[in-house]
């Protein structure tokens, strides 16, 4: 009995000191990369890493690892990155002029625009994810996080919940978010992605037989 309580111990640990390593990994090559184009081959490295976990992978060497997976990814990433950074804008922009607008045709725009705007933020949270999943071109990444958005709302609708409750229980607790504020986050929507993926691909392969 004493031996299962030590083992289980260490185990939770081991765990704690992974979360805390990749998070500090994820802070650091931010910053390398001069926090802008550091952040999103950053954080794709740290999506590759959570990736590896959940899929039973457990022995890899964890640095190595995602500073290879930062190397490989750090053009196509920014890329991706700055479209959708451009994307936010122009969405955000749209917002703006039309809450302020005068015209009161514009002003009945203002909700469709702003329900694509959340579906645009979440398609976003579903890009990380499906970027380190799938084998995908370029701009079939976005199309695809958007075409995925759509097709499993609720999917998307439980990330953006359990993501809420995570920064809630980060906020609470002092010095957690800089201890884990990106790995534990990653972890839950990595984690809830391959459950909707894995649904998704059955959903698609009844609808081809």
């Amino acid at each position: 009995m004493k031996a299962v309580l030590v083992d289980s111990i260490y185990s939770i640990s081991n765990w704690i000191l992974r979360f805390l390593y990749v998070h500090l990994l994820w802070m650091l090559f931010s910053v390398v990369g001069l926090a802008v184009a550091g952040f999103f081959p950053a954080t794709v490295s740290l999506f590759a890493i959570m990736r590896k976990w959940l899929l039973g992978e457990t022995s890899f060497p964890i640095f190595s690892t995602f500073l290879s997976v930062y190397k490989k990814e750090f053009v196509k990433s920014n890329l991706l990155g700055l479209l959708l950074i451009f994307g936010g804008a122009v969405l955000y922009a749209d917002l703006l002029a039309l809450q302020h607008t005068t015209i009161t045709f514009l002003q009945y725009l203002y909700f469709p625009v702003l329900f694509i705007a959340l579906l645009y933020a979440c398609s976003v949270l579903t890009f990380f994810t499906m970027y380190v999943h799938y084998e995908l071109k370029r701009l079939h990444i976005i199309k695809n996080a958007l075409l995925f958005t759509l097709a499993m709302p609720l999917a998307c609708a439980k990330m953006v919940g359990g993501l809420l409750i995570i920064v809630y229980v980060l906020i609470t607790f002092p010095g957690s978010i800089i201890l884990f504020g990106a790995s534990v986050p990653a972890f839950y929507m990595m984690w809830t992605s391959l459950k909707a993926f894995s649904r998704y691909e059955q959903k698609r392969t009844k609808q081809l037989t």
